[in-house]
Order: C-alpha cells, then structure tokens, then sequence
C-alpha cells in the first residue's frame, strides 16, 4: 500500500485548494505505467474503485497530516471509467454522520462526474 500511495501523491497536479465552503479540491492525472492500472485490465487499463477511494482517503491524511481509517463505506456509485492520462478531480468535504467524522467525495473527468463516495473514517492516533 506504500507504494500506491506514493504513486497516488506523485501523481497530483499541484497543491490542494480549499473553497469557502470547506471543500477541498485537487486534480490528479494517473499515467499509464500508474502502479493501481496493475492488472485492472490487461489492454484496457480502468481504475479501479478501489483505487479512487484510496486516492480520496491519501488525500484527505495528506491534507490533514495524519493517518486516517475507513470505518465503512454509506454510499459509493461508480458512473464513468477513468482511463490512463485524463485529468481526475477530487473534491471532498468533511461532515458528520451519527456523530463520526465522514468524507463527502465526488470524483470528476472531462466527461463528467466518474464516482461519488460517502464514508465514515476515523482519525487513527
């Protein structure tokens, strides 16, 4: 997992940004020889929604400086394949859900929104 997720924070477009909502906000751009397109699938690289809630949780610790846990996942949908070299854009806020800190995350490509995640993590100590 180290290694992903050094692939993941090498394959950032720059820094984060935060809106005057509390949303943050950054753009990604896996290349083909990405370590998460391993084997995800052979002539038709696809990342997998795996990969892309890893990605929003890496995010989230890097912004906040700490590890986080995924505690489980409330809602996850997965509308449009993202292939090698497009531009991914994460954006995510942090909330509430029965008292426990959760992530509110939509993923976007050029086409339009690619997957939308609601989690409930937990910061580890």
């Amino acid at each position: 997992m180290h290694n992903l997720k050094s692939a993941i924070i090498a394959s950032a477009k720059g820094p984060a940004t935060q809106t005057e909502t509390g949303t943050f906000i950054r753009t990604y751009c896996f290349k083909p020889d990405f370590t998460g397109f391993s084997g995800h699938f052979p002539g038709y690289p696809i990342l997998p929604a795996v990969v892309q809630v890893f990605t929003i949780l890496s995010m989230a610790e890097e912004l906040k400086g700490r590890s986080l846990e995924l505690i489980s996942i409330v809602k996850a949908k997965f509308h449009i394949e993202i292939h090698p070299g497009q531009d991914v854009r994460i954006e995510y806020r942090e909330g509430t859900i029965q008292e426990k800190l959760s992530i509110e995350s939509t993923i976007t490509v050029s086409d339009g929104v690619a997957s939308s995640l609601l989690a409930i993590i937990s910061e580890k100590e």
